[in-house]
């Protein structure tokens, strides 16, 4: 029973890794992806392609004054953003705050960037508040390499790196974006890739690796916990 005791101390260590890994917190469970819609699709999607769709929410303001926390999506769920609350500044008559989301087809050129989602512009009738932030997530295709971060221009352009804070769903990035404009997933066009295909140095394997070898460990300390107990009974 001791070594049985120790293997899922094991389990559990491994799962308190798996679930810092990533963040906020470790995915419910995975299952296949939805195909992707692009705005133009990689040859290999073109006939199976359907076109995005577009979001639209609203944010009130509290009897406080403060505009409420929420989030609003797209309609296929390949965009969001979500926000704290007093994360916009408030109308001064008000009103709610208007958020709107848009895929786009045309756009600056990324340059040595590669995009591997499309590009979504956000809009708000009203401005994010100094000192806030608003975290956008975008989804991507499971049949392509994965992006290392979230890129964001405003207007015309230059594109910026505004990182990543890693997701909790699979197949999505988020970033945090002090003031709202169009955004991409994307990776550096020379960054080197897998035999699979996926980018090396980030994306969702991790975690599913980490998620494998815990199941592994759980089911081999079952039938030991048995062959012990059995052995004692005798």
């Amino acid at each position: 029973m001791t070594r049985a005791l120790l293997l899922l101390g094991m389990a559990a260590g491994l799962y308190v890794a798996a679930a810092w890994s990533v963040a906020p917190g470790f995915y419910d469970g995975f299952g296949p992806q939805a195909p992707y819609r692009w705005v133009s699709p990689p040859p290999q999607f073109k006939n199976s392609n359907q076109p995005p769709q577009p979001g639209h929410g609203t944010a009130a303001v509290a009897s406080t004054g403060v505009v409420n926390p929420g989030s609003v999506f797209t309609q296929d769920g390949q965009a969001s953003a979500s926000w704290a609350p007093g994360a916009f500044q408030a109308p001064a008559d008000h009103s709610p705050v208007v958020i709107d989301i848009k895929p786009v087809a045309t756009y600056p050129d990324p340059g040595g960037m590669h995009l591997a989602t499309n590009v979504y512009c956000f809009t708000s009738s009203s401005p994010i508040a100094p000192g806030k932030d608003v975290l956008i997530t975008l989804t991507f295709s499971d049949q392509l390499p994965a992006p290392s971060n979230v890129y964001e221009y405003q207007d015309s352009g230059p594109w910026r790196n505004i990182g990543n804070t890693g997701a909790a769903a699979p197949f999505s990035i988020s970033g945090r974006a002090t003031s709202l404009g169009c955004f991409a997933g994307g990776y550096p066009a020379a960054a080197k890739q897998s035999a699979s295909g996926v980018r090396v140095g980030g994306g969702q394997t991790l975690p599913i690796v980490i998620a494998v070898a815990i199941l592994v460990v759980v089911l081999a300390g079952i039938p030991l916990a048995i062959l012990r107990r059995r052995s004692k009974d005798g």
